[in-house]
């Protein structure tokens, strides 16, 4: 026999399986959040990685043109070029017979804007 009392407790005793609409909700804007601080951090990183490959290679363009220099250090002259992207600038100057002064400029564009570095070298001429 089924009494009233035994109905409510079926009633109320039913299964709480799944999730409810409100949870899901919450769950797809925490994952939606994630996944944009995600895709923002690996845009920065990737900034981040070409400024570095453009960096390095304005500093070997600068040490090839010391060691062009240095080869032929008595006759050493000032100048500039343009390779890849990068303004390379330098100054000589003749400290004595023996020795030179090198000032070399490579600028480069980075992400924030256009970036400067400079490199002084003083260097040994071959008698």
């Amino acid at each position: 026999m089924c009494t009233v009392e035994s109905r409510r407790r079926r009633v109320r005793t039913r299964p709480t399986e799944g999730f409810t609409l409100i949870e899901t909700i919450i769950a797809l804007v925490l994952f939606t959040v994630g996944g944009l601080a995600l895709a923002g951090t690996s845009a920065a990183v990737g900034r981040g990685l070409n400024t570095n490959a453009v960096r390095e290679r304005a500093a070997r363009i600068a040490a090839s043109r010391l060691e062009i220099l240095a080869a032929e250090c008595n006759r050493a002259t000032s100048g500039r070029e343009s390779i890849e992207h990068v303004e390379s600038s330098w100054t000589i100057s003749y400290l004595d017979t023996s020795r030179v002064s090198v000032v070399e400029s490579v600028r480069y564009a980075a992400w924030n804007g256009p970036r400067t570095d400079s490199y002084r070298a003083v260097l040994s001429c071959p008698r």
